[in-house]
């Protein structure tokens, strides 16, 4: 595997050699100003999201000035925003040859590395950038990725610690941390980095979903509906028996009574009268 990947950048570094020639013939015919003076553009172009155009500016500049690694960091670093790493690599391996005692080469092409799932060869160069300059807040964002990669999550939380303390409006390495914290289920250490990074760049949607993941990790689970219970049965009261012996009742009846004998009184007398005639 090592073999094969210094193979590929050595072949691509021939073919950018292969090229220099051409490109300083090219550069020096249409003139266009210094070494320097193109760089110069070449960094505007590539703030300004022209990285094709930046480019082709780094290249003729290298053309004119071949021995300025600062030129092939730059250059690599463009090609690591347009995710072309082996290009990228190639390019900070030639600055690492021009200066072996400068951090930037191995952190920079540590980082292309780790894109390309080379995570040993990877952390070698971001340790060496460490060991050239300790505590580099942008090598140690680099590591901590590399760590993470590895799923060594509190090595990683411990790179980005460091280099938060330093640069702590760095919304990749908050958002970086809040992964790290993700994998380690702290989640309300999660959240605090997340809605920071959303308080730097409030237009940030995936720290905004990633917040949201977050806070439904954090939210008390629902409990479950009670059954409802059944109405108790209503209780019938008992009918009342009818009381017999009520004073309207003997009233009632004694009228009755009453009635039964003066009919008695008069059906007798009128049988009396009939018997007489």
């Amino acid at each position: 595997m090592r073999t094969n990947r210094r193979l590929t950048l050595v072949a691509i570094a021939l073919l950018c050699l292969a090229q220099t020639g051409n490109i300083a013939a090219q550069a020096k015919k249409a003139g266009g100003g210094s070494s320097a003076e193109r760089a110069n553009k070449a960094v505007q172009l590539a703030q300004a999201g022209a990285n094709d155009e930046a480019i082709a500016e780094f290249t003729l500049a290298i053309a004119q000035n071949p021995k300025d690694a600062r030129l092939y960091n730059d250059r690599g670093s463009v090609y690591l925003t347009m995710r072309k790493f082996p290009e990228a690599a190639a390019d900070f391996s030639k600055a690492i040859e021009l200066l072996p005692k400068d951090h930037a080469g191995y952190s920079f092409r540590g980082a292309a590395l780790n894109e390309q799932n080379q995570i040993d060869a990877a952390m070698a160069d971001l340790n060496k950038a460490l060991e050239l300059k300790a505590d580099d807040p942008k090598t140690l964002e680099r590591r901590g990725l590399a760590y993470y990669r590895q799923k060594n999550y509190e090595l990683a939380l411990a790179d980005y610690n460091k280099a938060i303390e330093q640069t702590p409006d760095s919304t990749l390495a908050l958002s970086r941390r809040a992964d790290a914290y993700v994998a380690l289920k702290q989640f309300p250490q999660a959240q605090a980095d997340l809605e920071a990074v959303l308080k730097i760049r409030p237009d940030d949607f995936t720290a905004l979903d990633r917040l949201q993941f977050v806070k439904a990790k954090l939210a008390p689970p629902r409990a479950a509906a009670a059954p409802v219970a059944a109405a108790p049965a209503a209780t019938v009261a008992p009918t009342p028996k009818p009381k017999l012996l009520t004073r309207t009742n003997i009233f009632l009846a004694m009228g009755g009574l009453v009635i039964l004998a003066i009919i008695g009184v008069v059906i007798g007398k009128m049988m009396a009268t009939r018997s007489v005639d």
